[in-house]
């Protein structure tokens, strides 16, 4: 049975593609329903390429689900003008075949039409297992494509905020680090410069669940050192959505996180908050051994 499920995707197809080849980001768009891991203990390879890998899996990331043969292939693309298709024709214990392409298609705006095709055939019991295998199937790649639509999201939202080309997670961690650590610094600074760096902090740090809860946290503190209960109330009520935000891919790209603004609402951060940004992440990169200039 077949499941055929496409969306679009705010970013150029360039970018997405070697999204797709990045298994740093197929482990993003598939949690928290699904966690994978190699099945022989090792690590995982930066990168898909050509050929199989085994893996475990776990539903919710605690019910374990046995084991799957990824087979990774690159296909012609079918029309002209589109990108090859990447196609993981699996199979595993639940599994006879679990056949599917992703293709891309540029859209004249500038962004992407991405587009998942799946064929399933469950290995046991297939006249029952194969039609709930195909509605898990759909629920699953729903989630995948909302997941990939906050992260094309998030990725055009630093470039809006930083002008450059995208920011590795490596980078963007250290810039985080960088902007909590220096509001640390300036305890004497006015509270609205304060705020500023916590605001920074969070517009970077969103897109991971750890630094968006430690972005959070670091507001409900400060919150409550000025005695401000009606931004500590809002901060208790953000870090009780961070869950939620990252489970469903509700992240909106470039909010302050603060208890004045809406929390599922998009916005193009001040520029006071821009220039921290750049900031932060231009140390990083100058701070990271090997780092261009």
């Amino acid at each position: 049975m077949r499941v055929h499920l496409a969306t679009r995707l705010n970013a150029p197809p360039d970018w997405v593609a070697g999204q797709l080849q990045a298994t740093e980001a197929f482990r993003h768009v598939t949690a928290p329903l699904m966690r994978f891991k190699p099945a022989n203990g090792a690590p995982w390879p930066p990168q898909w390429t050509a050929g199989t890998l085994e893996v475990r899996m776990w539903l919710l990331g605690v019910l374990p689900l046995g084991r799957q043969t990824v087979c990774i292939s690159i296909e012609p693309a079918e029309q002209p003008g589109h990108w090859p298709t990447l196609r993981d024709n699996g199979h595993g214990g639940l599994m006879r075949r679990w056949d599917h392409r992703i293709t891309l298609e540029p859209l004249p705006d500038g962004t992407t039409l991405y587009t998942d095709d799946i064929d399933v055939v469950a290995r046991h019991l297939p006249w029952l297992m194969t039609p709930l295998s195909t509605v898990f199937a759909r629920l699953f790649f729903l989630h995948r494509q909302s997941r990939w639509r906050a992260r094309a999201a998030a990725f055009q939202a630093r470039e809006r905020v930083t002008g450059a080309m995208p920011v590795s997670a490596h980078h963007r961690r250290r810039a985080v680090h960088y902007l909590l650590d220096a509001f640390a610094t300036i305890p004497d600074a006015a509270p609205a410069i304060r705020w500023r760096w916590l605001e920074a902090a969070h517009v970077l740090g969103q897109t991971s669940v750890d630094l968006h809860w430690r972005s959070h946290c670091a507001m409900l503190r400060y919150a409550w050192v000025l005695g401000d209960k009606r931004e500590a109330v809002g901060q208790l009520l953000r870090l009780a959505l961070v869950p939620l935000g990252h489970l469903f891919a509700r992240l909106p790209a470039g909010n302050i996180g603060r208890a004045d603004v809406n929390a599922l609402t998009p916005m193009a951060p001040t520029v006071e908050v821009e220039a921290l940004i750049n900031q932060a992440l231009d140390d990083a990169m100058r701070s990271t051994p090997g780092a261009g200039v």
